[in-house]
């Protein structure tokens, strides 16, 4: 297995004075002290119908931002560990700790966190896949392949006399264009927030946690099964 990318993403109720102040959120994230997330990372910057998209064309890493969505989108480019602690530290520091406070944002609906990578094909439920369509068409191959589905655990929290609605969603995602093309996993790993926060420091559980237990997870179903 290779891991080749990773997403971080916080959602919120949609905001319309999220969407008044891009501009000024834009300039905070490339040019906060320290941010990783600069003009060096990001030299291009578009903007469509209300969403501002920091772009660099040569790695395809973007950071999409709207009235209810930051979204961060990364390549790695040599070392998945070295490169996921430091733009998570770096996402910590720069959105949460400097963009959310700076700007009072509130109102969290949800955090996300992706791994993207590629996949030998000895992964057993594929395996188990290809044989069982194998069967029922004839032998047929699995030249192409698209496999979704999604796994969602209650995590309810009683606060005061209110029990919460809390849940989390993983989505596993399986693609192969074709024959040639590399057999590519991703886990979408999600924590909702019924209701949501009224700010994001009330998760009892911190952006930053979320994300390592997600990956430590990752590495005990996928990374070590594989191997």
């Amino acid at each position: 297995m290779k891991k080749k990318g990773i997403v971080f993403a916080i959602r919120i109720v949609k905001s319309f004075y999220v969407e008044d102040m891009l501009g000024a959120i834009i300039d905070e994230i490339l040019y906060s002290e320290d941010s990783k997330f600069d003009s060096g990372m990001f030299p291009e910057v578009h903007e469509q119908q209300g969403v501002k998209i920091l772009f660099n064309r040569n790695t395809q890493n973007k950071f999409t931002i709207n009235h209810s969505d930051f979204i961060f989108e990364y390549n790695i480019e040599s070392d998945f560990e070295k490169e996921y602690q430091s733009l998570l530290k770096s996402f910590v520091e720069v959105i949460i700790n400097r963009v959310f406070k700076k700007f009072k944002i509130q109102n969290v609906v949800r955090f996300g966190f992706v791994i993207k990578s590629e996949l030998q094909e000895n992964d057993s439920l594929l395996s188990y896949v290809s044989e069982k369509i194998k069967e029922s068409y004839d032998g047929s191959d699995t030249n192409s392949l698209s496999l979704r589905f999604n796994i969602i655990k209650k995590k309810p929290l009683k606060i005061g006399k209110i029990v919460t609605e809390d849940f989390d969603n993983i989505i596993i995602t399986y693609d192969r264009a074709n024959s040639d093309s590399p057999l590519l996993l991703s886990v979408d790993y999600q924590k909702y927030y019924r209701p949501e926060l009224q700010t994001i420091e009330d998760s009892i559980v911190t952006f930053e946690d979320f994300c390592n237990n997600s990956y430590k997870s990752f590495l005990t179903e996928y990374e070590h099964k594989e191997n």
